[in-house]
């Protein structure tokens, strides 16, 4: 969700307690774009998601990790010949949702520069107490939305991360050889790719649930006739979870029971909301699931999946095809 330059890398890691995904965006000479990627499990205990302690546990054994996982550094090359040895990787860095926080603001109006946006956002954020901003460093993305008649406030969203939080993840990359020149959070990344491959903001005429569950957590955003009106994000189990070590029906239970206490809360502030449908993100096909949201909750279903990359034009080149991937492709679009 911030970036430090205009270009876009072409490789994009994202660095999750269980596991570790890496992609490569590839342009043919056709200028059509290819994905590859590859999956690693996370070294058992090495990261800990937190938003506001430390998160990475063991560094040398995510070092040992990542290196195997992306590879050497390399040369950049120009007519046979090396001109820069051991050059860092540009990436985009995706972080899990549990080690961030996340709030929606509704203002009057944006003010066209950076800076003067960031004032504001920090200064709404201390006004209602919304986010500690304290050693911090925030993102957002706005909503801008119109009606008939006139203007709608502008609906943005915010992230912040604390700052040591951050340095640590960064410096873990620079350690291998990658430069984070992008930084974004896993769930935000996939809504983007869904919006996009849905048909952009037309698709969101309706009230919306919208949910990722990835590392052992949830985040739901909801959508009241296309404008972002909330959004959290819940641990879903003990530290550590593993999908694989969780019976089946005890993981459906808790999504569906998080989704529904997510609309519940939502609606306490927007008694209007009349949710009927969710877009469902995961980490894994999660089985049952779409059948047990239809019957506790009488919602129908969509995926993100990977025909949603298909629909975007982008085509596989190898590599891994897990759940798990899907965000790195995601965060190289």
């Amino acid at each position: 969700m911030w970036s430090l330059t205009s270009s876009r890398p072409r490789h994009c890691l994202k660095i999750g307690a269980q596991a570790l995904a890496w992609g490569e965006a590839i342009r043919t000479w056709r200028g059509r774009y290819r994905y590859r990627c590859t999956l690693s499990p996370t070294p058992t205990g090495a990261i800990k998601l937190s938003p506001m302690d430390l998160n990475v546990t063991d560094l040398p054994a995510v070092e040992n990790r990542l290196r195997s996982l992306a590879g050497p550094r390399r040369d950049i090359r120009f007519a046979g010949h090396a001109w820069l040895s051991d050059f860092p990787r540009p990436i985009v860095l995706l972080l899990p949702d549990l080690s961030v926080r996340a709030t929606v603001l509704q203002l009057e109006q944006l003010p066209p520069q950076m800076e003067e946006q960031e004032a504001l956002i920090r200064w709404r954020l201390g006004q209602d107490h919304l986010l500690p901003l304290s050693g911090a460093k925030i993102a957002w993305q706005g909503f801008p939305l119109h009606e008939a008649g006139g203007e709608r406030p502008q609906v943005v969203l915010v992230v912040t991360i604390q700052e040591a939080i951050l340095r640590q993840y960064e410096s873990l990359c620079e350690s291998v050889g990658l430069l984070p020149q992008e930084v974004g959070v896993t769930s935000f990344r996939l809504f983007n790719l869904w919006l996009k491959a849905a048909g952009g903001w037309k698709r969101l005429g309706r009230d919306l649930l919208w949910v990722s569950v990835s590392d052992g957590g949830l985040t739901a955003f909801v959508l009241q006739e296309g404008r972002l009106v909330f959004v959290r994000t819940k641990l879903l189990s003990a530290e550590g979870l593993q999908a694989e070590e969780v019976p089946d029906g005890e993981l459906v239970d808790n999504i569906v029971e998080e989704c529904a206490v997510s609309l519940r809360a939502c609606r306490e502030h927007h008694p209007g909301l009349n949710v009927t449908e969710i877009v469902l993100a995961g980490d894994s096909p999660f089985p049952m699931l779409e059948q047990a949201l239809n019957r506790e909750l009488g919602l129908s279903v969509e995926r993100l999946d990977w025909g949603a990359v298909e629909r975007v034009g982008w085509r596989h080149n190898g590599g891994s095809t897990s759940w798990a991937t899907l965000p790195v492709v995601a965060g190289v679009m």
